[in-house]
């Protein structure tokens, strides 16, 4: 089916200008490193490393992992808007919280202990331990969090955006899955996969910046890599990224003057999967 079925919710972004958003949406990543502690260590492991994934859940506006295996099973998740540690029950509800600012990570893993003691599952099972690396932040060696407030309510609807946008898109495309949060990268995405083609896929998604991009921006990558001498024109602003990975791009500077943010964000995915798909020769 065609993304131009996108249809969801959007929250106006830019209040906060994109670039300021460095420090808070650091922090935000090593605070989700606690919830996806309790994922590493309990949820059965795949090969994709989609059981350390998180989803949003619109309704709490949190990033969750996937149940954890108890009693009463339930998810680990940050709010984003306030950087609070959640536990969601079955139905969707928090039921328990611990609010990180003016805390340390340590307290965070702490609190979180407590959480899984109290719920009949082997504390002594949660390891802090990645398998991947992310980029230091004085909160990683002690320093308490001191996020700023509307940093976090824009990176909230960036994700809540993001979501929305994702979701609609994964259910409008044939072999679309999931809209995940990736705990290593932090970026939201769907990958879709394209049938008939031995294994060639598309990726779209938002990252709330990184190495790349200092700021939030949108992409969408084609896989295999194609090559840089032909690359067709894209709507919405957008521009090909070909250093270190070969994509569309769509930087929310780009966007967020506009008076339709969303509109143009979805012409730059339209127009952008579209480009892939020729690229693939799809």
């Amino acid at each position: 089916m065609s993304t131009s079925a996108m249809t969801s919710d959007w929250t106006r972004v830019g209040t906060v200008p994109p670039a300021r958003l460095v420090d808070t949406r650091l922090q935000l990543h090593h605070a989700a490193q606690i919830a996806v502690s309790a994922a590493i260590s309990y949820v059965t492991a795949r090969p994709d490393d989609s059981h350390t994934a998180l989803t949003w859940i619109a309704p709490v506006r949190a990033l969750a992992t996937e149940p954890i295996p108890a009693t009463h099973p339930h998810r680990i998740a940050v709010r984003v808007e306030d950087l609070t540690l959640q536990v969601i029950d079955e139905q969707g509800v928090a039921t328990r919280s611990f609010a990180l600012p003016g805390h340390t990570v340590a307290d965070g893993y702490a609190w979180l202990g407590e959480v899984l003691a109290q719920a009949a599952v082997d504390p002594a099972r949660l390891t802090a331990r990645k398998h991947y690396t992310i980029t230091p932040h004085p909160v990683s060696s002690g320093a308490v969090f001191s996020p700023g407030a509307a940093e976090l309510r824009e990176l909230a609807s960036y994700w809540s955006n993001g979501a929305g946008l994702l979701t609609a898109l994964a259910h409008a495309t044939d072999g679309a899955g999931p809209a995940l949060t990736w705990p290593h990268h932090f970026d939201i995405a769907t990958l879709i996969r394209l049938p008939g083609t031995d294994g060639k896929t598309i990726g779209v998604g938002q990252s709330p910046g990184d190495d790349s991009y200092a700021e939030p921006y949108w992409y969408v990558g084609p896989y295999p890599h194609p090559p840089v001498t032909a690359l067709p024109p894209l709507a919405g602003s957008g521009h090909w990224h070909t250093e270190g990975w070969v994509g569309a791009a769509l930087p929310a500077s780009d966007y967020v003057s506009a008076s339709d943010q969303r509109s143009q964000v979805t012409a730059f995915i339209n127009s952008a999967v579209s480009a892939c798909r020729q690229l693939l020769g799809a």
